[in-house]
């Protein structure tokens, strides 16, 4: 793909993507808000909260518009400053942050499994989510982003080296000058002073803690999620609670396979390839779009499955369309009246 077509189709994902995110999470937050069921509980403070991350994260990328890239035994995330008056170290710590994000979503989807669970074993643990223990769940997701976001900073830093190793892949992709960019780069096999290739501790470290930060939240997710199934079917509530627990619950399944589908197992190729110095340039393109559309993509699960909020859209689409009508068949009569009177 030319540099023009990419930057055009990139551009008009992400601008389209950060306005149907706030569209789309900003009516489930009002959802959340007005017709959510009194058994959700706190439940619905935690996704008002993950609302609002999404839009956080839709806004970061819109600001940031990052692409991602590989080349030979590099992986890198990369943000245009041409005609951009950002100070550098400014925008490094945007890209950063941006890549951060990727934190705040997986151990986001931890939290609502610990939740769900609490709520299902009914030993009263969901006390602990109560409103003055929120800002502690709250803040978990954010460490996670803090610390994706400090590992990009200190082991993936823009330097010399690394400028002189990608910068010509960047200019033959993107027609960019590695100069007029802030990027975060992974090289795990920089050339040394004799051009030989020796292995980058400092990124071989980087991205065994890249690794680390997500095995926790993963572990919390299979093994809470696994029991979290008996739990369900042994719920001896009624039938409404039942069923509000499995809506809520395969919701959140949906919320966990759509970022391991389209972002941790591809992420994860897309980390591991360069070591071995495997091409996955049309990977690193294809997620470039992924990660902008992840947040719009992200409540759609919530909206789909539970039911009152499914039934209010329904609704609203009901009535707009019953106006619509109603405005076809009063048309002609108006006519015919204006036409009688002459």
């Amino acid at each position: 793909m030319d540099p023009v077509t990419f930057e055009f189709l990139k551009s008009t994902t992400q601008i389209s993507s950060v306005i149907l995110s706030v569209l789309i999470n900003t009516t489930l937050i009002i959802l959340i808000i007005t017709k959510s069921a009194k058994k959700m509980g706190n439940y619905r403070h935690l996704m008002v909260f993950f609302c609002c991350c999404s839009i956080m994260f839709s806004s970061m990328d819109i600001f940031v518009r990052p692409v991602i890239h590989t080349h030979k035994s590099a992986f890198f995330m990369i943000m245009d400053l041409r005609n951009r008056d950002l100070g550098m170290d400014f925008a490094g710590i945007m890209i950063c942050a941006m890549a951060g994000c990727f934190g705040v979503i997986i151990y986001g989807i931890a939290i609502h499994f610990i939740y769900r669970y609490f709520a299902l074993e009914r030993n009263g643990r969901v006390k602990y989510f109560d409103k003055k223990y929120l800002p502690f769940w709250f803040l978990i997701p954010l460490l996670g982003g803090v610390s994706w976001t400090l590992v990009s900073w200190f082991l993936f830093p823009m330097n010399s080296v690394t400028s002189a190793y990608i910068g010509p892949a960047i200019k033959e992709a993107f027609n960019m000058d590695i100069n007029q960019s802030a990027y975060a780069a992974a090289i795990f096999y920089p050339p040394d002073e004799k051009n030989q290739k020796i292995f980058n501790v400092k990124c071989g470290i980087g991205l065994v803690l890249y690794l680390l930060i997500m095995a926790i939240p993963f572990y919390v997710v299979i093994y809470v999620g696994a029991k979290s199934v008996g739990k369900i079917k042994q719920f001896p509530s009624s039938n409404y609670g039942k069923s509000l627990q499995m809506q809520l619950y395969k919701a959140l399944i949906a919320q966990t396979v759509i970022p391991v589908v389209f972002l941790f197992v591809p992420f994860g190729v897309l980390f591991l390839c360069p070591i071995f110095e495997i091409d996955c340039k049309l990977l690193a393109t294809i997620l470039t779009f992924v990660y902008a559309i992840y947040p719009v993509v992200d409540p759609l699960p919530i909206l789909f499955f539970v039911q009152n909020y499914r039934s209010a859209l329904s609704e609203i689409f009901i009535c707009f369309r019953c106006r619509k009508k109603s405005r076809v068949h009063i048309a002609p009569e108006e006519v015919s009246r204006d036409a009688d009177s002459y």
